[in-house]
C-alpha cells in the first residue's frame, strides 16, 4: 500500500508539528534512534505521554517505538487511548491504527479503521481490503471518491478503477491480486495472478513490464515456477530491462537451491545492471537460499552492505558480519543484541 511507509515514518517528522515539552521529546527521543536506541527512545515517549496522556503526538511517537519492537497490542492500545481527546486529529490516529493492524495481519480490522479515519489514504486502504475480499461494489465506491485526490493516492485509485472495468473479466481479477500484495498477502497474491496477468498481458502495451513485475514478485517469495512461467511468457524483454530478466531467473535458480546456476547468471548481468538493483537482486537471492546453502548466501554478498545485505547474512548465519555491513542504526543493535 502506497501509504503505509509514509505514515509509519521515524519520529523526526514530527518536529516542528508541536511546541513545549512534546516538541523537546520528540528531539530528545529521535536522537536516541539514531544512535540505534529504540528502546530508550520509546521508554522516553512512554514516560512523557504517562504525563501527558491527551497528547496526540507523544501517543504517535510511543505507538510507533511499540510497533518497530514488534509489539501490534501495545501500539493499537496507546493509539485507542489517544482518541477520544483527538478532535480533529481522530482520523489521523484511526489510520495509524489501521497500518498497525495490516502490520499484525489483521483486515478485518484494517478496514474497520481504515474506513474510520474518513481520510482519502484510509478510503483507498479499505478499498483495498474490499477488493481482496472480493467485494468489488465497496470497493468501487471508495475509489471513486479517492480518484480526483493529487498525486499518488489518486493515480492508485484511478488505476485500480481501470483493471476493474476491464470488459475482460481476468484482467478485472488483476484488481484482487494487487490489492492483495499491497496489504502483504504476498504469496495468496502470487498463487492467485498468473492467468490474471497473462490475461493482461494479451491487449495492453505494458503488458511485459506487468509480467516482468509480477515474475518478481513471485520470486522474491519463492514461487519460483509461477516466476518462471511469467518470465517464459515475454516475447520481448521492456527496453533496458533484460538484465532484470535474467536477474529474476537467477533468484529463481537460488529458490530451489541451484547455487551455481544462480552465481553464473548473476556474475554475468553485472556489467548491464544499476547498481540499487543488482545488489537488491544479489541480497534477494541470498535470502532465498540461505536456508538450504548458507556458502552460497555469503558468496552472493561478499564484499556488499547494506541493510538487505545484513538481513540475508543474518538469515545465513552470520550475525557478526550482519552487524558490521547494516546501515539503519536501529537495525545494526537489533542485530547485534
Amino acid at each position: 500500500m502506497l501509504t503505509s511507509l509514509l505514515l509509519l515514518t521515524g519520529c523526526s517528522i514530527l518536529q516542528g508539528l508541536m511546541a513545549g515539552d512534546s516538541k523537546k521529546t520528540v528531539s530528545d527521543a529521535d536522537a536516541l534512534l539514531k544512535a540505534g536506541d529504540l528502546t530508550g527512545a520509546t521508554a522516553m515517549y512512554d514516560a512523557a505521554l504517562a504525563k501527558a496522556p491527551a497528547d496526540v503526538d507523544l501517543a504517535i511517537g510511543a505507538s510507533y517505538g511499540h510497533l518497530l519492537m514488534g509489539d501490534t497490542a501495545k501500539a493499537d492500545a496507546i493509539l485507542a487511548a489517544a482518541e477520544p481527546g483527538a478532535k480533529e486529529r481522530a482520523g489521523e490516529l484511526k489510520l495509524r491504527r489501521a497500518l498497525v493492524a495490516m502490520k499484525g495481519g489483521d483486515l478485518d480490522k484494517v478496514k474497520e479503521f481504515a474506513s474510520g479515519s474518513n481520510m482519502p489514504a484510509g478510503k483507498l486502504l479499505a478499498a483495498e481490503v474490499n477488493l481482496a475480499d472480493g467485494e468489488r461494489d465497496a470497493a468501487k465506491a471508495l475509489l471513486e471518491e479517492v480518484k480526483g485526490t493529487p498525486g499518488d493516492l489518486g493515480a492508485t485509485a484511478n488505476a485500480y478503477l481501470q483493471l476493474m472495468a476491464d470488459p475482460n473479466a481476468l484482467v478485472g481479477g488483476l484488481s484482487e491480486a494487487q490489492a492483495l500484495w499491497a496489504l502483504g498477502q504476498r504469496k495468496i497474491a502470487v498463487r492467485s495472478v498468473e492467468d490474471l496477468v497473462k490475461a493482461y498481458a494479451e491487449t495492453r502495451e505494458d503488458g511485459p513490464e506487468q509480467l516482468l513485475l509480477w515474475a518478481g514478485r513471485a520470486a522474491s517469495v519463492g514461487e519460483s515456477d509461477i516466476s518462471t512461467n511469467l518470465l517464459d511468457a515475454i516475447s520481448v524483454s521492456p527496453p533496458g530491462q533484460a538484465w532484470r530478466v535474467q536477474a529474476t531467473r537467477a533468484i529463481n535458480a537460488c529458490a530451489v537451491g541451484d547455487g551455481a546456476t544462480c552465481l553464473k547468471i548473476l556474475d554475468t548481468i553485472k556489467p548491464a545492471a544499476p547498481a540499487d538493483g543488482y545488489l537488491d537482486a544479489r541480497a534477494t537471492a541470498a535470502m532465498l537460499i540461505a536456508p538450504k546453502d548458507g556458502a552460497t548466501a555469503k558468496a552472493l554478498l561478499d564484499g556488499y552492505s547494506g541493510d538487505a545485505v545484513a538481513r540475508a547474512l543474518a538469515e545465513s548465519g552470520d550475525s557478526a558480519n550482519a552487524v558490521n555491513v547494516a546501515s539503519d542504526p536501529v537495525f545494526k543493535k537489533q542485530l547485534g543484541g
